[in-house]
């Protein structure tokens, strides 16, 4: 698992369908509000829990294992493991033609973090 930051591993991409399994350590997660133009995006937790925020840091949806939240595309949010174990989440993303799975607005300065991209197999089709 992890102590600090996140890992990453992208498991199958296709010109519209992108998804992938992040690796979060406590307190830590994407850590700015921001949108990504373009991109439907769902996160579904695996184990642990996320604590997902939108404007004016509102928490917007505490999720356990096995709950999931949709981000419309141009959405402001950010997230962060909330408990004291790490945050297993899938992310499944959407991309409307014209854009990437890059495509990004930030709302609030970034915060860079430790990340680690892990190996494994990888489907592009």
């Amino acid at each position: 698992m992890v102590s600090r930051g996140k890992k990453s591993q992208q498991l199958a991409r296709t010109e519209t369908l992108d998804m992938g399994v992040q690796v979060v350590a406590p307190d830590d997660g994407e850590t700015n509000l921001h949108s990504h133009p373009g991109l439907d995006s769902s996160w579904v937790v695996l184990d642990g829990e996320a604590i997902f925020y939108g404007e004016g840091d509102t928490v917007v949806a505490t999720l356990d294992r096995n709950e999931l939240i949709m981000i419309p595309a141009g959405t402001a949010y950010w997230f962060k493991a909330g408990s004291e174990k790490p945050l297993v989440i899938l992310h499944i993303v959407c991309m409307k033609p014209g854009f990437t799975r890059s495509s990004r607005m930030d709302h609030q300065p970034r915060v860079h973090q430790p990340r680690e991209v892990i190996p494994g197999v990888f489907f592009e089709g």
